[in-house]
């Protein structure tokens, strides 16, 4: 059975929840006999309130809390810029704070939250170990938003991309160029997202009467020296068996498969094509510009703020709590038709 929240309680007992916020807080505010309805209904449903409710009840200070995996991330910007574009026309600011995959923030959002800072939080998640912690925190009453969330799963509100869809639209764009030895240069294969990208790539494949290969599907890990070792060893496969086309799971990986290739002498698109995933800035800029696939990095922002203010707002005819986003290929320079294998 979920936890009761701030408005389970206020609708049980036919309150606001900034009536029970007050409650909670001890508020002076609250006249004796609504503090006893509000207790009553907590104590027949057993509910204990979390330091996250009770903090929130502090206040709203006007300040939604933005949590991000390293502002080096290069779409991190898009996002935030997606964020901010809702948020400056309300009477809400940003309180930015980041992280790596190296360090658990979880320590600090327990600080943030129980400090009372912040009325809402909008978390960019690349790791499934703080969300517990996050999901704990979203029934003890916080307003919470997650954004692309990189594998990370959970039942928390959120905005992203459909990247089952940018595998597909990926496999089909190089099937249709002539290519049917297709190799995938994945990420780590436990995260939901690379596995949903491969899923689309190998049903592209299906589609085309074609079952997916082993030897083809590579597991890289995040390691660029991994990426750079495995697009060697697909190299040294024979004529017969070597890709004609590589699939990067995001664009960096891709740009490290290109150097690769232009070191060992393969010619882009002549010899190989290559295609990535993101369409960051400097997919359009690098030699061949990368097709890819483009995920809307701004609007995913701007949904999940507009899912926040809603929460925060208590206005359940606002946007729906799980947005997925379409996704665009973006076709340039690195992909050609499959070249003939002797």
């Amino acid at each position: 059975m979920a936890k009761l929240t701030i408005r389970d309680i206020a609708r049980l007992s036919g309150l606001s929840k900034s009536t029970v916020s007050l409650v909670l807080n001890e508020s002076p505010k609250v006249d004796p006999a609504t503090r006893r309805r509000v207790l009553a209904v907590m104590e027949r449903h057993n509910y204990v309130p979390s330091f996250a409710a009770t903090a929130l009840a502090r206040g709203n200070t006007g300040l939604i809390g933005m949590i991000v995996p390293g502002l080096t991330w290069r779409f991190i910007a898009d996002i935030n810029y997606g964020v901010a574009k809702v948020v400056e026309n309300t009477k809400y600011e940003i309180l930015l704070f980041t992280s790596t995959n190296e360090r658990d923030y979880g320590g600090a959002i327990d600080r943030v939250v129980s400090s009372g800072l912040c009325a809402g939080l909008i978390v960019v998640a690349h790791d499934q170990q703080p969300m517990d912690r996050l999901v704990d925190l979203h029934h003890g009453g916080m307003a919470m938003v997650l954004v692309d969330t990189l594998g990370a799963e959970s039942e928390l509100p959120a905005a992203g991309a459909d990247n089952y869809s940018g595998g597909l639209l990926a496999g089909r764009h190089l099937l249709g160029l002539g290519h049917r030895r297709i190799a995938s240069i994945l990420g780590p294969l436990d995260h939901p997202y690379v596995q949903e990208r491969r899923r689309g790539l190998r049903d592209a494949l299906r589609e085309a009467g074609l079952e997916p290969e082993p030897e083809l599907d590579v597991d890289t890990g995040f390691e660029d020296a991994v990426i750079r070792t495995r697009t060697r060893e697909l190299l040294q496969l024979p004529p017969d068996r070597r890709p004609t086309a590589l699939f990067a799971y995001h664009d960096s990986a891709a740009f490290t498969v290109l150097d690769e290739l232009a070191m060992a002498g393969v010619r882009v698109p002549e010899d190989m094509s290559v295609i990535g995933f993101n369409d960051i800035d400097a997919a359009a800029h690098v030699r061949p510009a990368l097709t890819t696939v483009r995920q809307p990095f701004a609007e995913m922002g701007r949904r999940a703020a507009a899912i926040l203010l809603t929460a925060l707002d208590d206005n359940p005819s606002g946007e729906s709590q799980r947005i997925v986003l379409p996704i665009e290929l973006i076709v340039r320079d690195s992909t050609a038709p499959a070249p003939e294998i002797h």
